[in-house]
């Protein structure tokens, strides 16, 4: 909202004073809240804070995250980087209102009047097949909409595909206090609610390339009960076995994501599902410990383990990777001279190996030596080598005596406009001028060079300092410093940072594998292509409703993009509590207004289990 927007005459915690021509307060060029948050060009959060994230769905329906003292010491001195900077957060509720908007999205998709085409072929859009590949937050506001689906007395979606979830099922001292028993419970529900009734319309025989129904989808090679595709190398032609995936959810976790695998978000996406957690709330009456994995493996919820270190698998000494989609079996997530915790070992060097561990040791859950999860995501053939080094410049993996190096990423658009907006993020300074006056004016410097150039084009940061000259430092030894030189600096300009961190060595960051498993097209040509839910998808034939629902789908809804809403041919065809609920989502991103909660209501649905863990009395 307005007030919440860094202005000249309400700065918050912001120290700058460039603003633009409506009092809008920058950092470098980035627009910022009052708690000093970049925000994007539109005064948008970019999908929410990363500190705002959450491992349950209770807390998306909380306040924002507030730093305590020791965090707040770490981001005013820039000690976990230039790109990381968690000031006080807004409240979560716009998790509920993704939720709702997907939830909203599924429901219109299968709610859309056939064409007379599609109808005198019996093909009505109600039978619409929908898969959900959700990432890190997306997955629990997935699972959320889930909720709210059921509770509408609508369809679920046909699969859930969750990669690198950070929902857990466990308690942890991340200021929600939800018991594990109320996370597990929900998962449970909600699985349950999209596995125990898998919708068989279309049948997969009326996909056929010989069906009347097929539309020229599938191959001659293809039926619904197996495939053929050609092999990697695109020479020889494998069979698989096809399966109808409807009414499944998958789990893709990652040992190695360093993300959700912190002490204090112990997510699932790193961890797997065990077979048991440890009981609290309401279940610790009932024993020590949950079924977790015993009890969503006969809900089909099924898991994979996507992991970046090798291991010897036949005893025989040889180190090679571990396949995703061999038979389902039970597996150890580390062998016997694995690290424990998600890692890595080292950055490469000897210094670095001590930081990472001692890092690691801090920061982040550890999984037991023996700790054994139930692999039983589908046989696939040929089993698939994964490939979890997507996008890395400098390439990660297990070195010699199987240390295991991180990997090196060079930060995107997004990243370098973060670290722009962190006002204390450290960048170079460049010498203006030298002066024997430490009090003399900078003002003047400033607008010479800034005159006539666009704001990333200008120095925002300007100072003073003593002259490191081997001269200056002479002088001032020689007179006690009486006489010392000065040097008149401006910080760089946020273009010539974005030049520098597009370029530099030193620049790169290190993976933290929380998107290894997405940012290889690999991984998804040989296994997520396998678990998707094949049926139906009429409502994407017609190109008037797939412009439409893909403009519906952009949470990014400026006034441009209603007026393209407005202008498609079918936007009158919606009901009017959709039409009215687009209208709320373009004045939230323009405003800050929240929609209604005939919208977006704020009460949990039934299907999501609220238990706070009771205070420990002292």
């Amino acid at each position: 909202a307005d007030n919440e927007i860094a202005k000249v005459n309400r700065p918050g915690e912001v120290k700058s004073r460039v603003a633009d021509s409506d009092g809008n307060l920058l950092t470098r060029g980035q627009y910022q809240d009052i708690h000093a948050n970049r925000l994007d060009a539109h005064f948008g959060k970019g999908g929410g804070f990363f500190a705002n994230a959450t491992n349950n769905i209770p807390q998306m329906y909380s306040r924002g995250f507030e730093p305590d003292k020791l965090e707040r010491v770490v981001m005013q001195n820039a000690l976990a980087g230039n790109t990381i900077f968690a000031g006080n957060s807004p409240d979560r509720r716009y998790f509920v209102l993704a939720a709702a908007r997907l939830a909203n999205l599924i429901k219109t998709m299968r709610a859309i009047q056939p064409s007379a085409l599609a109808l005198e072929h019996g093909i009505d859009p109600k039978h619409e097949t929908i898969t959900v590949m959700g990432h890190s937050q997306g997955t629990i506001i997935t699972l959320l909409a889930q909720a709210m689906l059921k509770q509408q007395g609508q369809r679920c979606v046909d699969c859930i595909v969750m990669v690198d979830t950070p929902y857990s099922l466990q308690f942890t001292k991340d200021g929600s206090q939800q018991t594990g028993h109320a996370k597990l419970k929900t998962l449970v529900d909600i699985v349950n609610a999209v596995t125990s009734e898998p919708h068989t319309l279309p049948d997969l025989a009326d996909l056929m390339i010989d069906s009347v129904c097929s539309g020229g989808r599938a191959g001659r090679n293809w039926s619904q009960t197996q495939g053929k595709r050609l092999d990697k190398r695109g020479k020889n032609w494998i069979t698989f076995d096809e399966r109808d995936n409807r009414g499944k959810v998958y789990l893709y976790f990652c040992p190695e994501d360093t993300v959700v695998g912190l002490d204090k978000v112990r997510g699932i996406g790193t961890f797997g599902v065990p077979d048991d957690v440890p009981a609290d709330g309401a279940a610790a009456k009932q024993g020590k410990t949950m079924p977790a994995m015993t009890t969503l493996a006969p809900k089909r919820f099924f898991q994979r383990m996507w992991t970046r270190l090798e291991r010897d698998q036949d005893g025989r000494g040889k180190r090679s990777k571990v396949a995703v989609g061999t038979p389902p079996a039970r597996v150890p997530v580390r062998d016997q001279v694995q690290r424990l915790t998600p890692g890595p070992d080292t950055d490469g060097t000897m210094l670095g190996s001590v930081v990472e561990s001692s890092k690691n040791m801090a920061l982040q859950a550890s999984f037991k030596r023996n700790d054994i999860r139930f692999i039983n995501g589908e046989q696939l053939n040929p089993p698939y080598e994964p490939d979890l080094y997507g996008g890395e410049v400098k390439k990660g993996g297990q070195r010699p005596g199987h240390a295991d190096v991180a990997g090196l990423m060079r930060p995107d658009d997004v990243t370098k406009n973060v670290a722009l907006g962190n006002q204390y993020a450290k960048f170079q300074w460049k010498d203006v001028a030298t002066t024997d006056d430490p009090g003399a004016s900078i003002e003047p410097h400033r607008q010479t060079f800034n005159r006539g150039r666009p704001i990333d084009e200008q120095s925002h940061n300007w100072r003073i300092v003593p002259s490191q000259s081997l001269g200056s430092i002479l002088s001032a030894a020689a007179t006690g410093g009486r006489y010392q030189t000065y040097v008149i600096q401006r910080e760089e300009t946020p273009d010539e940072v974005r030049k520098r961190m597009g370029t530099d060595a030193d620049q790169l960051e290190a993976n933290n594998y929380h998107s290894g498993v997405l940012l290889s097209s690999e991984n998804h040509r040989w296994v997520t292509a396998m678990d998707v839910a094949i049926g139906q998808a009429v409502t994407l034939d017609d190109p008037d409703w797939r412009q439409l629902l893909l403009l519906m789908a952009d949470w990014k809804m400026t006034p441009d993009v209603y007026r393209n809403i407005q202008k498609c041919r079918n936007f009158g065809r919606l009901d009017e509590h959709t039409r009215e609920f687009v209208k709320a989502c373009v004045d939230y991103y323009k405003s800050g207004q929240f929609p209604d909660e005939k919208y977006v209501p704020l009460t949990m649905p039934p299907l999501v289990t609220s238990e706070l863990k009771a205070e420990s009395k002292t």
